[in-house]
C-alpha cells in the first residue's frame, strides 16, 4: 500500500481533527470558511482505502473531484466554497479542494489546467491506451 500520496495530502492540510467528532469538526470548518468568504461552503469527503491507494486517488478521486468542481463553476486551483475532508487512519485532514487537484494532478504529470481539460464537463478524459479500441 502506498501512503506517499496520503502523506503529501495531509502535509498540506489547513486544519485537522479527530475522526470521533467528524460531524462537528466538518461543521466548524464549514462555518469558519463561510465567515471568511461570505459564501456557502461545502465539504467533499474522501476516505483513504486500504489497498491501491495511489491508483484510487489519481484514477478515481482526481477525475471525480474535478468534475464536481467544474459543475460548481470552478475551473482553477482557486476553489472558494469547497474544501476536502480527508478521513485517514489518524483522523480528518481538511484541505482546499484546489490543492488536492494540484497534488493529484502532479502525481499524474498533469497541470491543474490539464486536469480541467480532461475531467471537467465536456473534457477529453484520459488518453486511450495503445491498442485499445
Amino acid at each position: 500500500m502506498s501512503d506517499a500520496v496520503v502523506e503529501q495530502l495531509v502535509s498540506r492540510a489547513f486544519s485537522r481533527a479527530a475522526a470521533a467528532g467528524a460531524n462537528a469538526a466538518i461543521d466548524e470548518v464549514r462555518e469558519r470558511l463561510e465567515a471568511e468568504t461570505g459564501a456557502p461552503t461545502f465539504s467533499y469527503e474522501l476516505f483513504v482505502p486500504r489497498a491501491n491507494v495511489e491508483a484510487f486517488f489519481v484514477e478515481q478521486v482526481l477525475p471525480r473531484l474535478v468534475s464536481f468542481l467544474s459543475c460548481r463553476g470552478l475551473r482553477t486551483a482557486r476553489t472558494p466554497g469547497v474544501f476536502v475532508s480527508l478521513f485517514t487512519g489518524d483522523g480528518i485532514a481538511f484541505l482546499h479542494a484546489g490543492e488536492v487537484v494540484e497534488i493529484l494532478g502532479q502525481r499524474r504529470g498533469l497541470s491543474v489546467d490539464d486536469c480541467f481539460r480532461r475531467y471537467a464537463d465536456g473534457g477529453t478524459g484520459d488518453p486511450k491506451a495503445l491498442g485499445a479500441g
